[in-house]
């Protein structure tokens, strides 16, 4: 059987990493195995962008839409650890950041049709069994990094975030009837997030 693909989104700082970790650990206990990953990829044009977040490499906003359709790409077909390959021998595939947050972070400086384009042949190659959109304001996210980071990274703003949130909705909102997408408070506390998680998504397994 062909594995499921579980993607995670939201504004830095909703606690992505936290879920992602806790949500393997429900599926292994399934008795099936799980792969988890992320993006930027730890591949070549991944490992350039994160470079470019971490502000060590300038590029336009235009040129990061880009890469990120292409590291996607990478992480799907490459040989090592792509994600078709995984999904194929039957792993399931948890990613943190798949398409919308490529399309709701680049369309702020981009038009949003064309990062849409960008992303046509990712998105008919391997759609999400569901996207998990954990919502938290700008302001808790903030808090949040301010308490686990020594340096902010390129977007992480109020104002950007504010902005990245708000494309979110609006997504969420145009895609709702095309795409599994699964909304969870993240002002919550992290047992009753994932608790949430598991309500929606443990039938997939």
């Amino acid at each position: 059987m062909r594995g499921r693909f579980i993607t995670f989104e939201g504004i830095d700082g909703c606690g992505k990493s936290t879920q992602i970790e806790l949500l393997k650990q429900k599926i292994e206990q399934q008795g099936t195995r799980c792969y988890e990953t992320r993006e930027p990829s730890d591949g070549p044009v991944g490992c350039m962008l994160r470079q470019c977040l971490t502000k060590r490499i300038e590029a336009d906003e235009r040129t990061l839409a880009a890469l990120f359709a292409s590291d996607r790409l990478d992480h799907l077909f490459n040989k090592t650890d792509g994600i078709c390959q995984k999904l194929d021998e039957g792993i399931h595939v948890i990613c943190d950041r798949y398409v919308l947050s490529n399309y709701a972070y680049q369309s702020v400086r981009a038009p949003l049709n064309w990062v849409m384009s960008l992303n046509s042949v990712a998105n008919d190659t391997v759609k999400p069994d569901c996207h998990i959109f954990i919502d938290v304001t700008p302001e808790v996210s903030l808090e949040r990094m301010a308490k686990g980071r020594f340096h902010t990274e390129l977007f992480e703003t109020k104002e950007r975030l504010t902005e990245v949130r708000n494309r979110y909705l609006s997504l969420i909102e145009q895609l709702k009837d095309k795409e599994k997408i699964i909304v969870v408070d993240g002002d919550r506390s992290v047992d009753q997030i994932a608790n949430a998680i598991w309500k929606e998504v443990s039938a997939l397994f």
